[in-house]
Formats: C-alpha cells, sequence, structure tokens
C-alpha cells in the first residue's frame, strides 16, 4: 500500500516526465511539421526494424485510416518504405529509409544536445552526482 509521500513523488516524476518531454519536443528542427503520432511512428520503426501498419496502430493506438494517413505522408516525406511481407504477399511491411533513420538520429542528437547544455549549465558536479545516483534509482521504474 502506498503513502501519500509515494503519491506526492509519483506526481513529480509524472509531472516532470510531461514537462520535459514538450520542452525537448521544442528543441527538435521539424521543417516537415512532423505530428507527435508521426514521430512516434519513425521512433518505434527504428526499434523494431519493420512492422506491418496494424501493429503500429496497435502501439499507438491510432486507426487504422489514420495510420494509412501517416504512412502515406511518411512515404511521400521518404522516411518510411512498405514492401510485401514475406510470408505472405498481401500483407505490408513497413520499415525506414536510410533518411528516416537520419531523421530519428538527428532529432534524438538534437534533444540530448541541448539537454547536455543545460545540465551543464544549471548544475555544479555535485548536483550531477546526484541526479545520476536518481536516474539509476529511477531506471528500476522501466524495468517493471
Amino acid at each position: 500500500m502506498f503513502n501519500k509521500q509515494d503519491e506526492e513523488i509519483a506526481y513529480g516524476i509524472r509531472n516532470l516526465v510531461t514537462i520535459m518531454n514538450k520542452r525537448l519536443r521544442k528543441q527538435m528542427s521539424n521543417p516537415e511539421q512532423l505530428s507527435i503520432a508521426e514521430f512516434n511512428v519513425l521512433s518505434i520503426l527504428m526499434i523494431q526494424k519493420e512492422a506491418f501498419p496494424s501493429e503500429l496502430g496497435a502501439q499507438l493506438s491510432i486507426s487504422s485510416q489514420f495510420m494509412s494517413q501517416i504512412l502515406n505522408r511518411m512515404e511521400g516525406l521518404k522516411y518510411i518504405c512498405r514492401k510485401s511481407a514475406p510470408s505472405d504477399g498481401r500483407k505490408t511491411l513497413v520499415t525506414l529509409t536510410k533518411q528516416g533513420k537520419q531523421k530519428v538520429e538527428l532529432s534524438r542528437r538534437e534533444r540530448e544536445e541541448w539537454l547536455a547544455l543545460m545540465v551543464s549549465e544549471k548544475y555544479t558536479q555535485e548536483e550531477k552526482d546526484l541526479i545520476k545516483k536518481a536516474l539509476d534509482l529511477l531506471s528500476v521504474l522501466t524495468a517493471l
């Protein structure tokens, strides 16, 4: 059972993650005006290498119609390609193109560079050591 302090910590973590996510999104160059859903599709494909459109839609809770629109746009920007699945030619697999991988890598690099600069400017070495310890503790939550 959790107590009031546990609730306060949970609120603090959730609130900080939400604010940081919004702030980090602002640090990405986005001349194509990609939506969050479009970036999420690229990020998933970066990890999974390939996926069926229905799998992407399920992971992002997006309708098949909206997923189709996203994939059409991503294909038009040459960030993804579609090919017939080897196991079933009637199904389509989606993969990242070289340009799509570069877009994800650039986005990540921009956000990490901005964040590293902020850490460098805002914190002392002792505070950085404390943040590192807190990150180690919080990483346990991602292993659930």
